[in-house]
Parts: C-alpha cells; structure tokens; sequence
C-alpha cells in the first residue's frame, strides 16, 4: 500500500489513470486546504501538513468535497489526459500530464503555510 502523496500519485500513473475531475476546498483566507484530484482510477485527495504534502485514496470516487475547480487554471488544461510521470523535486510532487511527445503539461504541487500550492511548469 502506498504511504507518500507520490506513491498514491504513481499507483493512478502505473493504472493509465485519466483526469476527469478536480475539486478544491478553500480556507478563510482564500488559500487551498486540500484538493481532491479524480481518476478513473479512484481519487487523490492532497492535504498539506506544514511543509508537507498528505494524501489519501479513495478508490470508489468518494472524499470529494469542495467547489468544482475543473474550468480553473491549470485544470482545465490537463481533464480527460493521463498522468504520464509523478515525482518529488525540492519538497513537492511533480505533475506531468501527456506524453514528453504530446505537448505535456507539467503541474507543481506543494506545501506551504499548511495550504496545497498549485504551479504550472509547462
């Protein structure tokens, strides 16, 4: 069993899981508490504790909560692709959708202030 965000991530990776749903759960302040990616796989929802990222698994679709950020950058930019590669690079997960071929998009998520960070790369 997976225990780290970039095992749950290389689990859809290694399954050909596609993006077809992204939902975010805003704090007070505006800044995202978590983010619930879902695969046809299953879904991953990322917390971040601190400085670090936490994830869980939900393989039925479940743990989906928050407001639908699909039509939001960088979302909208990656629904319907596989996730093609998962790694950590200096404390956060990298995120690469499609090929290296197929115009990929690569997708930083981090932890800062207990907040989930999203960042486009590519």
């Amino acid at each position: 069993m997976a225990a780290t965000a970039l095992g749950w991530f290389e689990r859809v990776r290694e399954q050909g899981g596609r993006l077809l749903r992204v939902t975010a759960d805003a704090g007070a302040d505006g800044g995202l508490e978590a983010l619930s990616l879902t695969f046809d796989v299953g879904t991953v929802r990322v917390t971040a504790q601190g400085t670090a990222l936490r994830a869980e698994v939900f393989a039925d679709r479940g743990g989906e909560a928050g407001s639908n950020a699909d039509e939001e950058d960088p979302w909208w930019t990656v629904l319907g692709n596989p996730l093609h590669r998962a790694r950590e690079h200096d404390g956060g997960l990298l995120l690469q959708f499609r090929a290296d071929a197929d115009s990929p998009r690569i997708l930083r998520l981090d932890a800062e202030d207990g907040r989930v960070c999203v960042r486009t790369l590519v």
